[in-house]
């Protein structure tokens, strides 16, 4: 059964992660791929949660689910809620309601069907400020309702049957909305992005078994998994560039998601296993690990960024004769990081009082 142990690497890979959603904030023509960053959180994500449900699985049902919600509410929301409303006072937040309730991939999804014209829009990071929420409120829906099914199934063969069933669900709703309303946002709504965070949930859950095919599995992702997960995100990428490149694109084409879940999965059971001085050195590099630890944070702040280097670049000399995108980066990590230390940092004790 796993321990709630902490792998350092794992937190470089969630830079990376970030800092590929940054680069297509930055030039969607050059690196339409950055999208997918949101796809491997949330293989992290599914691989992770997971690991904590399993862990708990010998608690009282009750007792363990109040300890998951309370102490992902310790982790998510003061950073979200802070962010939004600093957002909504000084730029403006349109459909505030939606994201403090976190639904607004939903309305999203519901707005592209209904005209779907919007999604055809030119990417510009100031045209709805906060839109890239949507994830959060993605992964907001899938603590919610995955742990409170994952308690009710049994370990073994029939739990990852189940879960690959889910798996199976996903990729049927995203052909399913392909076919029914290809221009629609339907990336964006847990019945199809889920897929990625199912797919950590199955990894973890065959990591947790006994079995010689378990351990068979866990032999495989020490020895090649990464290396092999890493190809073949590049031969997809590499074999589906789009035709014109958008920060909507994500879906598109439907068929390669499930290959690119795969690749991730195999990249994050592989990173988990990996005993490689040279993976393990790069993805514990300090700077890598220390980002990796506040990218919830990075990611919150950083389209915010745009505004702020306009005002500043408005109002200070200096800045005229810096990289646009290197100052961005630079006013997101320097919040980011305050914002850890003064505000995730010391409510992240409290989880101590909450144990599982």
């Amino acid at each position: 059964m796993p321990t709630l142990e902490h792998r350092s690497q794992i937190d470089g890979l969630r830079f990376f992660s970030f800092l590929a959603v940054f680069m297509i904030h930055s030039d969607v023509e050059h690196f339409w791929w950055g999208s997918y960053g949101v796809s491997l959180f949330f293989v992290i994500s599914g691989f992770l949660i997971t690991r904590i449900l399993i862990a708990a699985q010998d608690r009282p049902r009750g007792q363990a689910l109040k300890a998951f919600y309370v102490r992902r509410a310790l982790r998510i929301f003061p950073a979200y809620y802070l962010v939004l409303g600093l957002a909504a006072a000084t730029v403006g937040i349109a459909y505030l309601p939606a994201f403090v309730l976190y639904v607004m991939n939903w309305g999203i999804f519901v707005y592209t069907w209904i005209q779907p014209a919007l999604a055809d829009r030119p990417w510009d990071p100031v045209r709805m400020y906060g839109i890239h929420f949507w994830s959060l409120c993605v992964e907001e829906q899938f603590y919610l309702v995955f742990p409170l099914l994952f308690s009710f199934l049994r370990p073994g063969r029939t739990r990852i049957a189940w879960l690959l069933g889910l798996w199976a669900i996903c990729i049927g709703f995203r052909f399913l909305f392909a076919a029914l309303l290809p221009k629609s946002a339907y990336g964006l709504i847990p019945l199809v992005c889920g897929e990625y965070l199912v797919a950590g949930a199955v990894g973890a859950a065959v990591f947790a078994e006994t079995s010689a095919t378990a351990e068979r599995i866990r032999t495989a992702a020490r020895r090649w998994m990464f290396p092999a997960g890493l190809a073949l995100v590049a031969a997809v990428f590499a074999l589906s560039r789009p035709e014109s490149p958008s920060i909507d694109h994500v879906m598109h084409p439907p068929h390669t998601q499930t290959l690119l879940a795969l690749g991730f999965l195999a990249m994050v059971l592989g990173l988990w296993q990996s005993d490689s001085r040279w993976v393990l050195g790069f993805f514990n590099f300090a700077p890598f690990r220390f980002l990796g630890k506040i990218s919830y944070g990075l990611y919150l702040i950083h389209l915010f960024m745009w505004p702020l280097y306009d005002w500043l670049f408005a109002h200070t000399v200096v800045l005229r004769n810096l990289p646009p995108d290197a100052v961005r980066f630079g006013l997101t990590v320097l919040l980011a990081t305050a914002m850890w230390h003064l505000v995730e940092a010391p409510i992240l004790k409290l989880k101590g009082r909450f144990q599982y």
